[in-house]
């Protein structure tokens, strides 16, 4: 296998895929010195030439963060032919909606590499929000490409033996590993745990709380309704008030659709526990930005189900057309879990020792930081333990309100 760097990816691409005008061209490394890239487990390069940018991902036998992370589980070790597996499910997701994916562009399976377009010229939605920049649209794109990717990979619309093949080809046993143990389990060993939020480990793994997760985990694992993304969160979307551009596919198989669903509204709930606390230019400008955040939140889990039942009136199998209260009853079920399987990564990203993700990590002030991972903890808490009661989008805003005042009724 050639380990590629910046000084051998022009020849290669020269050999590999000509198509690219290498004459020129400049290389840089993605992750080292910018924004927004925790958590990088695969080596990743820009490269410049021709009047075009593309994206060069290589997967190796050690992840890129265990430059800066100790981690001895093999479970944390994922297999090395997950970039083809990625490259697949990008062609697949493109074909579904082709606004929302990049272009890939070549598959190497001997050395793990593969080529996509560079969607660099529009930002990632984390580091956005994070500023406070509200991203128009943002939630009702992310819900409808969802929307759109789960049904059309279902039996719903598919030909069962097309589905059932569809699941075949996308076990992905190594990837999913990762989630089933770090996100559900978070085993994550006490020593790593931040300083910051080691005092929360006891209330993370209470027993409750821990037999709630592994029920999850069971649906995570055992679930096969549509081909999912698994790790679809503010970091994964490129975004502008026109469009969005979704990566990181690798995780992909056949799964619960509430687990993307949740996963993704996580993302937006731990930037309202920080615009809760972080400093705005003023309070109006606070008040403005957390109503556009549970606009979104509630746009989420709407815009998805309303997406969601119209392809199936217009495309579902005739035997599920047949029945619209099936469709109705499918679509209520999806919303408790969705709120519990939100609280999975709102735990973890608490006790992570990757650290705590841009929106709290720009807060300078240790003790609002606190409260705001406080908060986050408190409402994964009450989206897992309450999640029954959570049947709406109306719900899912109501619960976020009641658990920030009655975490600052506590600390006032």
């Amino acid at each position: 296998m050639i380990v590629l760097d910046k000084h051998n990816i022009i020849p290669y691409l020269r050999e590999h895929y000509p198509a690219f005008d290498a004459a020129g061209a400049s290389v840089s490394a993605i992750g080292d010195d910018e924004e927004d890239s925790q958590g990088l487990i695969n080596y990743l390069f820009r490269v410049r030439g021709g009047g075009k940018s593309l994206i060069l991902k290589q997967a190796r036998s050690n992840m890129r963060l265990d430059d800066d992370v100790e981690s001895t589980d093999a479970s944390y070790c994922p297999p090395q032919d997950r970039n083809y597996s990625e490259y697949l499910s990008m062609k697949l997701r493109r074909a579904i909606t082709p606004g929302c994916v990049p272009e890939v562009y070549y598959a190497d399976r001997e050395n793990h590499v593969f080529l996509m377009e560079d969607v660099s010229y529009i930002k990632p939605a984390r580091s956005q929000l994070s500023q406070g920049v509200m991203i128009d649209g943002l939630a009702r794109r992310v819900a409808e490409f969802l929307a759109d990717n789960h049904f059309f990979t279902s039996e719903f619309y598919l030909d069962t033996e097309e589905f059932r093949e569809l699941d075949r080809r996308f076990v992905n046993t190594g990837m999913r590993a990762i989630m089933e143990n770090w996100l559900f389990l978070r085993d994550t060993p006490t020593h790593q745990c931040p300083a910051l939020t080691r005092h929360f480990l006891p209330y993370i793994f209470a027993d409750d709380v821990v037999v709630q997760s592994h029920l999850l985990r069971n649906k995570y694992m055992s679930s096969t309704q549509a081909f999912i993304h698994s790790d679809i969160h503010t970091s994964n979307i490129f975004a502008d008030d026109s469009q969005i551009k979704v990566i990181d596919m690798e995780y992909t198989f056949a799964g619960p659709m509430a687990y993307d669903l949740g996963y993704f509204l996580a993302s937006l709930v731990s930037q309202y526990c920080s615009a809760v606390f972080r400093p705005f230019p003023s309070e109006g400008e606070r008040a403005g930005f957390k109503q556009y955040l549970l606009a979104s939140i509630y746009d989420t889990v709407d815009c998805n189900q309303k997406r969601f039942a119209a392809r199936w009136d217009d495309e579902a199998k005739a035997v599920y057309r047949t029945c619209p209260g099936f469709r109705d009853a499918f679509l209520r079920e999806l919303v408790p879990d969705l709120a519990g399987y939100a609280a999975m990564p709102m735990f973890t990203l608490c006790i992570s020792s990757f650290g705590f993700t841009q929106e709290f990590e720009v807060i300078a002030d240790e003790t609002l930081k606190l409260h705001a991972l406080q908060l986050h903890c408190a409402l994964g808490r009450r989206f897992l333990m309450g999640r029954e009661r959570i049947r709406t989008p109306k719900d899912v805003v109501a619960s976020i309100l009641e658990g920030e005042r009655d975490y600052c009724g506590l600390i006032r």
